[in-house]
């Protein structure tokens, strides 16, 4: 059997099984934008939106262009600000380029979580407490009706007041 070549694997889609495999692939989201990354989480947990590797790659992609920003949609931000967050922090010093909206209250929301990266890489998991994920590093279809269903929910949402302020 011959070995595929490493463009292949990295553009295979695989499935995703726990927090640090979540958090791994999400830097390699990260790593495949260059204009834009999309979140759309429950509470950015920490573990994942708050690890080093995660964070420096995410400041680096938004300091390489200007028109590069990150849009996150927080359902719960007042749980996202549970102690210190990296990805928070970075928000607050590039605040132009890195932007928090939480929904309405009174919206129905999908109860999903995913990162996505210039409508072509998606990190897709059903639930914020699934162990389970997709990893669809080249699916632009998936990726486009997931950035359609983000920008409505962020059309209608407001600043993530929690995730802005200084708290002092």
């Amino acid at each position: 059997m011959d070995a595929m070549p490493p463009d292949d694997v990295t553009t295979a889609p695989a499935l995703v099984s726990g927090v640090a495999a979540f958090t791994e692939h999400a830097v390699l989201v990260a790593r495949a934008a260059r204009m834009e990354i999309v979140i759309y989480s429950d509470s950015l947990d920490r573990r994942i939106y708050g690890d080093e590797a995660f964070v420096a790659t995410v400041r680096s992609f938004v300091l390489q262009h200007r028109r590069a920003r990150l849009r996150a949609l927080v359902r719960q931000p007042a749980l996202a600000m549970r102690g210190a967050h990296r990805l928070v922090e970075l928000g607050r010093l590039l605040s132009s380029r890195i932007e928090f909206r939480e929904p309405l209250p009174e919206r129905t929301l999908p109860g999903d979580e995913y990162i996505l990266a210039d409508e072509k890489a998606l990190l897709l998991r059903g639930a914020p407490e699934e162990i389970d994920a997709k990893y669809l590093p080249h699916a632009p279809l998936d990726a486009r009706q997931q950035l359609r269903t983000f920008n409505a929910l962020w059309e209608e949402s407001v600043p993530a007041q929690e995730l802005r302020s200084l708290g002092l």
